[in-house]
């Protein structure tokens, strides 16, 4: 599958920050990234644009799937749906974040559960994972990208979180989102990312609203941003880029939202729109 024609008329400013969903976008379906992709974004960090990965994720599980030789490409690392960006080489805190406080998480846990009473909630904070002790025992019947520890289980939080999540036994997380949102209200994003669980943090913590910060920090702009993602968590990050590509494999609003569609994640799409239509000296375009 080719990548399709561009939308538009208009030169993108040259582009400065290439910013990349991880799961369904830059990684296989074998969760890996092929070695097209590495020597693309290799080629393209050499030529002298800023790389950045934005995940559901946090990033201890962004680290499990990315190699060291990846993450050293990369200028910074949008974890949590954009609730915290922090710098993969360097030990210490976030560069920036917009976190939930414990007072709020609870609040949130106790009017989800009068709906949902059999659910299960766990919490990110900073580098660690913790849950309640009903989320730890549906991760080990239901299929949740998440990695709870025996020794942090608790009723809620006693610190801000970057991201609550939620799973409910026998639900799908998609089939939820319209309805938690609409419980929790205007305050809080509310998303699903393939990873078993409703995923909930402020409405200011998005993808998007992350590349921006990020994008100024390093003084460009939006419209010198190209971004790459395939699923509903993506769309703020695509529309406020310069150029928002969307995967081969992207769902139908994703695609449509999109300034350009590029091959799927198992066929190297990422890499293929880089080499394509920047690293040949071709500029993109937008709407």
């Amino acid at each position: 599958m080719d990548s399709t024609p561009l939308r538009g008329n208009a030169v993108l400013p040259d582009p400065r920050l290439v910013v990349t969903d991880l799961d369904g976008t830059l990684l296989t379906s074998h969760k890996t990234v092929s070695a097209a992709t590495v020597a693309a974004l290799r080629a393209a960090r050499d030529a002298g644009l800023h790389l950045a990965v934005a995940s559901a994720r946090p990033l201890r599980l962004i680290e499990s799937v990315l190699s060291p030789v990846v993450l050293d490409l990369l200028s910074a690392v949008i974890v949590s749906n954009g609730a915290a960006i922090v710098d993969p080489r360097s030990k210490g805190g976030p560069l920036h974040e917009v976190a939930v406080s414990a007072d709020a998480g609870g609040d949130l846990i106790r009017v989800l559960r009068r709906r949902w009473p059999d659910a299960g909630f766990g919490w990110e904070f900073g580098t660690h994972f913790a849950c309640d002790p009903e989320f730890l025992t549906l991760t080990r019947t239901e299929t949740i990208l998440r990695d709870p520890h025996p020794d942090l289980v608790a009723a809620g939080p006693a610190a801000p979180v970057h991201q609550l999540v939620m799973a409910v036994p026998g639900r799908v997380p998609r089939d939820l989102v319209d309805v938690v949102a609409a419980a929790l209200g205007e305050s809080f994003a509310v998303t699903d990312s393939l990873g078993g669980v409703v995923e909930i943090s402020l409405a200011r913590a998005d993808k998007g609203a992350a590349a921006h910060w990020l994008a100024q920090s390093l003084e460009f702009s939006m419209d010198q941003v190209i971004a790459f993602g395939d699923e509903h968590n993506d769309l703020p990050l695509l529309t406020r880029a310069g150029v928002g590509v969307a995967m081969g494999n992207a769902s139908a609003p994703v695609r449509a939202a999109a300034t350009a569609v590029t091959t799927s994640n198992d066929e190297d799409g990422v890499a293929s729109f880089l080499t394509r239509a920047v690293l040949s000296g071709a500029r993109p375009v937008r709407t």
